[in-house]
C-alpha cells in the first residue's frame, strides 16, 4: 500500500488556569418614572490643549467668532419663521396667489439659510486654521496671505494669485 501523508493536526490549547474570569458588567436600575424619558447628562469636560494664537490674528479670531454667533442667530430665526410659514400655509385656506406667495417666501428662507450655512462652514474652517497655526498661509502655494486680504475676507484660504487662478482669471 502506498503511504498516505498525514496532515498535521492543530493541537488544542489547554485552558489557561490564570485566565481572568469574566467580570459581570455593572448595571443600574432605571426608576420606572424615568423609563422612556430623555435625560440630559452633564457633559464631560474636554481638556483642550492651550493654544498660542498669533497676536496679529486675535482681532480676526474675535471677528470670526462674532460673525459665527450672528449667523447662528439668523439661521435659528429663519428656521422658526419657516416653520411658522409652513404651518400657516397648511392650515389657511386661500387662493392660489396666497399659496404661491407663501411658497416663494419659504424658498427665499431656505436659500438664505443655505447661504448662511456655507458662510458658517467657511468661518468654522478659518477658526480651526487659527487654532492649528496655519491661518494666513495659502493652502495652495504656502505663501503668506496679505493681512489686508484677511481683514477683507477673514475666511480666505488662498492668496490673491492662487484664488485668481482658481476662478479662471
Amino acid at each position: 500500500m502506498a503511504s498516505a501523508k498525514k496532515k498535521p493536526v492543530a493541537k488544542k490549547k489547554a485552558p489557561n488556569a490564570k485566565a481572568k474570569a469574566a467580570t459581570p458588567k455593572k448595571t443600574h436600575k432605571i426608576p420606572a418614572r424615568l423609563m422612556g424619558k430623555v435625560i440630559a447628562l452633564p457633559a464631560k469636560p474636554v481638556m483642550k490643549k492651550k493654544i498660542k494664537i498669533d497676536p496679529a490674528f486675535q482681532p480676526l479670531l474675535k471677528q470670526l467668532q462674532h460673525r459665527r454667533n450672528e449667523i447662528t442667530g439668523q439661521v435659528n430665526h429663519l428656521e422658526q419663521d419657516l416653520r411658522e410659514d409652513i404651518a400657516d400655509n397648511q392650515n389657511m385656506p386661500g387662493d392660489m396667489a396666497d399659496h404661491g406667495s407663501g411658497e416663494l417666501n419659504q424658498h427665499l428662507s431656505v436659500t438664505l439659510m443655505e447661504n448662511d450655512r456655507v458662510e458658517l462652514e467657511r468661518i468654522e474652517k478659518a477658526i480651526l486654521r487659527i487654532e492649528e497655526g496655519v491661518y494666513g498661509q495659502c493652502e495652495v502655494c504656502q505663501k503668506t496671505i496679505p493681512m489686508a486680504r484677511l481683514k477683507a475676507i477673514p475666511w480666505a484660504t488662498r492668496c490673491i494669485t492662487c484664488q485668481s487662478r482658481a476662478e479662471g482669471f
